[in-house]
């Protein structure tokens, strides 16, 4: 059977609901597993040209190649080659269930070593990762959760921007508030400058921008005016109206911080350093 035909007849599968596929002579020697798992979960029966189970889900689908212990070793100087060649031509994720005592190579023939080394050959050179378990038991399981994984939709998750640690003094807490869009000595000079976070907002609120760059030219932070473009942010946040945020504009954000290292924007840090 070729990689091309492989591919042709799992496809074929594909178009058909989320379900297990188990292989057809792996239900027959298991028999009993299969029928659990028809309890749970829907299940069809078919020949597949390459592994023993096939997971079909909205979020993808999964080819497992089953190995007990003492099968694994039997096959490693033969047949679980041309099994792996096969598996790995799936265009989706692939693994090798490794069930049962590893351990158990020390009562055959095999040379420790060259069991780990193949086994090292197997996880780094072929590409396909070996999933252990103790036992068929856990085997179910883990079908079962996988496939609940593969059926699970992505879920829309919000990082908060800024975390405080700890309880803050209100004196404290308009600060913080501030400093996350002009850092904590342009937020320091506003308060002193306004008295309270309320004045600052409504300055930036209630007037045009060149009323407020002509307001601020007499607060100095270091001796120096606040940044145009500092305050042209503010000016520009303060007057934004709020939206929920999309999936792809919260996946942009998290790649925006880990370009920068774990800092975005609202750092702390404005056009000065600081």
């Amino acid at each position: 059977m070729s990689p091309a035909n492989l591919n042709y007849n799992l496809n074929l599968i594909m178009t058909e609901e989320q379900m297990i596929v188990v292989d057809a002579n792996e239900a027959s020697e298991n028999s009993k597993m299969v029928e659990a798992l028809k309890k749970v979960v829907e299940v069809a029966v078919k020949p597949l040209d390459a592994g023993d189970y096939l997971i079909l889900g909205s979020r993808g689908q999964v080819l497992i190649e089953r190995k007990r212990i003492f099968d694994f070793l039997n096959s490693l100087k033969g047949r679980l080659w041309d099994q792996l060649a096969l598996l790995k031509t799936f265009e989706g994720e692939r693994l090798l269930v490794l069930e049962g005592y590893l351990g158990l190579y020390r009562k055959s023939k095999w040379n420790e070593a060259a069991v780990l080394g193949l086994i090292d050959r197997i996880v780094v050179e072929w590409g396909i990762p070996i999933i252990p378990m103790p036992d068929v038991k856990a085997t179910m399981t883990y079908l079962l959760w996988k496939h609940k994984r593969l059926g699970e939709e992505k879920a829309l998750r919000e990082y908060p921007l800024r975390v405080s640690g700890r309880e803050m003094t209100p004196q404290e807490q308009a600060l913080y508030t501030l400093e996350g869009m002009c850092g904590h000595k342009t937020a320091k000079a506003l308060l002193q400058r306004f008295k309270t976070l309320g004045g600052v907002i409504a300055l930036f609120h209630n007037n045009s921008l060149p009323v407020v760059e002509n307001t601020l030219k007499s607060v100095k932070v270091g001796g120096r005016r606040i940044p145009s473009t500092t305050v042209k942010r503010m000016h520009m946040v303060i007057n934004t109206v709020y939206t929920e945020p999309s999936i792809s504009d919260l996946e942009r954000r998290v790649e925006s911080i880990r370009d920068k290292g774990g800092e975005g924007e609202g750092s702390g840090k404005d056009d000065q350093g600081e």
